[in-house]
């Protein structure tokens, strides 16, 4: 067995076959972790707006996509021992990933602030005020920091899967139970919502969360011993806890944080809220590292633990200093951005190039522009992959008009929702510019 007490740093060079060890019950109990949150909580409760019927179908629909989706971003990963930046480059070549890399360190400092906010937030209000806020964000911040720099193979096997995941389940199985019997479901049934809410509308706020974890999937599942029990447990795992914490906020009805802690503060004499911030510290664990590993795909040389010092540091003086309001706004626009960026990105896996990534086309490159170098014979990356940008451009334009714009312009527009529309169209407009391209011989050559 080897050792994980101190693993080598991994930046993102394929991970050794000696250190692909985690198994399917081990992406289970990290997935299925990483989906508790009291953030979770929260975006449930704005399907309240809903009718509960719709609700309740966009909860299981949106997160069984949203999670079968991750699977596949994560599959990439474990097929071929890869962080998720480096399996962009495929498709968008190794300066075109520049970019989604930025925006998924933004996003990922975002979250940990987030998370670092209402954990610290918590452990205020159970301690009566007396250790300040602002203290409590150096002390979650500096175990977050802990966390990732012992890495995942540490997190999943010694934090998680002896400790963490089984205080997770307890807690979260009593706090629903609790909401179950406390008349919330009957209260919610009866008034059966104001329907000001479509059901794709929902759809796009539940599948959300599971898509914005996508650009970080592979960056765990890349240390699977095999890819099946990878996908299985990070599919299973996802979907279970999306679905029961969604309906938790739809039971809960509360869209503030601070009241959402409040309310779980009141169940136990705040017993259960302590033991649940002991799994939250993952999810702020996940977002530092995938940002260090994000970072280091365009700055390679820079010490992984030097990244996540970081980055939390900066967490910590944005949660000392920032609102947690427009929560919603935020998931949403993170869904504009990720959506069809991995329409493209899975699309060009498992349809273009049929799951036949190698090594020279993700880490080498040559001058690049319009192909498939890959199709072509050519064994290295490309620079920049325009029908990829593309691709993605047009599917984040069409995100937004109609998630916002399109009631403006077109007052009557059928509420379909923004997210399976972007990620269809961005995946059919890049599948179609590389058969194009192929069919009339604009590949490139190999340099």
């Amino acid at each position: 067995m080897v050792s994980i007490r101190n693993p080598p740093e991994w930046s993102i060079e394929p991970v050794p076959p000696r250190y692909r060890f985690l198994r399917g019950i081990d992406y289970f109990v990290l997935w299925s972790s990483l989906g508790v949150g009291l953030l979770v909580f929260s975006a449930g409760s704005f399907l309240t707006a809903a009718k509960f019927s719709d609700a309740i179908l966009a909860i299981i629909i949106g997160s069984a996509a949203g999670s079968l989706l991750l699977a596949l971003a994560g599959k990439i990963g474990s097929d071929h021992a890869v962080p998720s930046l480096i399996s962009t480059r495929p498709s968008f070549g190794i300066q075109g990933s520049y970019l989604p890399a930025i925006l998924n360190v933004m996003q990922l400092i975002g979250w940990t602030t987030f998370e670092i906010m209402i954990m610290s937030k918590a452990a205020e209000m159970l301690t009566g005020n007396l250790i300040p806020y602002y203290v409590w964000t150096i002390i979650i911040g500096a175990f977050v920091t802990l966390l990732g720099i012992a890495g995942p193979l540490t997190v999943v096997k010694n934090w998680l899967g002896k400790f963490a995941i089984w205080i997770s389940y307890a807690s979260s199985i009593i706090i629903i139970i609790h909401l179950l019997t406390a008349g919330n479901l009957s209260k919610i049934l009866s008034s059966s919502g104001n329907g000001s809410m479509s059901f794709f509308s929902a759809l796009d706020i539940v599948i959300a969360l599971p898509i914005s974890w996508m650009p970080l999937a592979a960056d765990y599942n890349r240390f699977s011993k095999e890819s099946k029990g990878a996908f299985l447990g990070t599919f299973i795992g996802f979907t279970l806890t999306n679905i029961l914490f969604y309906f938790g906020g739809v039971m809960l009805g509360l869209s503030d944080v601070v009241g959402i802690i409040a309310a779980i503060q009141s169940i136990f004499f705040g017993f259960l809220l302590l033991i649940l911030l002991v799994d939250e510290a993952d999810n702020a664990f996940a977002d530092v590292y995938s940002a260090a590993v994000s970072t280091q795909s365009i700055f390679r040389k820079i010490k992984q633990s030097y990244l996540i010092i970081g980055f939390t540091i900066t967490s910590i003086v944005l949660a000392m200093t920032i609102s947690i309001a427009n929560y919603e706004t935020f998931i949403l626009l993170i869904g504009a951005v990720f959506v069809p960026l991995f329409g493209v990105v899975l699309s060009d896996y498992y349809i273009v190039k049929r799951r036949n990534y190698t090594e020279p086309i993700m880490y080498s490159s040559h001058s690049g522009g319009v192909g498939d170098s890959n199709s072509s014979g050519s064994s290295a990356a490309l620079k920049v992959g325009f029908p990829a940008i593309i691709s993605w451009s047009i599917g984040v334009l069409l995100y937004y008009l109609l998630s916002s714009l399109s009631p403006i312009y077109i007052p009557n527009w059928p509420p379909i929702g923004a997210t399976i529309p972007s990620f269809i169209a961005a995946a059919l407009l890049y599948v179609s510019i590389m058969y194009y391209t192929k069919k009339r011989g604009y590949l490139l050559k190999k340099a």
